[in-house]
């Protein structure tokens, strides 16, 4: 019966059912961290842009999900520089922006 269904639905009504399973997963998983200003920062942040996101972005914000919370909160905090090459992930540099713009200088840590 599911394939008969996907067969008879229209593939824009599916991109569309898979798109928003897509950002809702997304979305849990950046204010579900485990580390409240994590959660706060990267959840807000997700919130307000993944709807303008095209698959590409949405594969950029998946691979800043997949980092670990101590790099982030180091980056975020100023404490270490953000690697080159994740510098070059288009949603890496609108998140930092998004830290320095909303948290002066960045998060602190407390």
């Amino acid at each position: 019966a599911p394939l008969l269904r996907r067969c008879l639905s229209t593939e824009a009504g599916e991109e569309v059912s898979d798109r928003k399973k897509r950002e809702k997963r997304l979305i849990w998983r950046a204010k579900c961290r485990g580390w409240l200003e994590l959660d706060v920062l990267m959840g807000t942040f997700t919130e307000k842009n993944i709807t303008s996101f095209d698959d590409a972005k949405l594969d950029m914000l998946e691979e800043i999900l997949e980092l670990e919370n101590p790099d982030l909160i180091k980056w975020f905090t100023g404490q270490a520089p953000v690697p080159e090459e994740l510098m070059e992930n288009q949603v890496m540099k609108e998140l930092m922006q998004y830290v320095k713009s909303d948290h002066g200088s960045g998060i602190h840590d407390k």
